[in-house]
């Protein structure tokens, strides 16, 4: 997790307009300043992620089999919804500096707030992870910066239209 972090905080320059950077200081520099907020902010999205897994495979158990639909439709979309946030959460944490809970206060919000914003995430995620199975060796050569790229890419307008009001 320290990692991207410090990936989309690389990206984040790119975008910015910097072009001569020092990659490995620079990325070194922000994985060091993060790390213990970045693992922290993974734990509490791997616990919340474990209880939406035990939820799922608890259903057949403990609910009728007449609403299975609909509570797999209800953890679904609390996946999605938490999913997306943990998404968001990097290019929040590569733009600013906020408390630790706060990150994912605002990735939760910028689920619900910008519902445009987050279909079309999802859409470039799914294409992504097509040409992940599709297409192994163009992945290879893709690598994640790109995804991170188009991520942030979509975030920073969003950030900059805040920063300004």
């Amino acid at each position: 997790m320290p990692a991207t972090v410090a990936l989309f905080a690389v990206i984040r320059q790119w975008i910015k307009g910097e072009k001569d950077l020092r990659l490995i200081s620079l990325f070194w520099r922000y994985y060091k300043a993060d790390f213990f907020r970045a693992n922290l902010i993974w734990l509490i999205y791997l616990a919340v992620f474990y209880v939406i897994y035990v939820n799922y495979m608890f259903v057949e158990f403990y609910y009728a089999e007449d609403i299975h639909f609909y509570i797999y439709s209800v953890i679904f979309v609390a996946f999605i919804v938490i999913f997306m946030s943990f998404v968001n959460v990097f290019s929040i944490m590569a733009h600013y500096k906020m408390k630790t809970i706060q990150y994912i206060k605002v990735a939760l919000g910028m689920v619900f707030s910008k519902p445009l914003h987050t279909i079309i995430q999802i859409i470039w995620l799914l294409v992504y992870y097509i040409v992940f199975i599709e297409l192994p060796k163009v992945f290879l050569v893709l690598g994640v910066s790109v995804i991170a790229f188009v991520l942030l890419g979509t975030n920073y307008r969003i950030f900059i239209k805040y920063d300004q009001k």
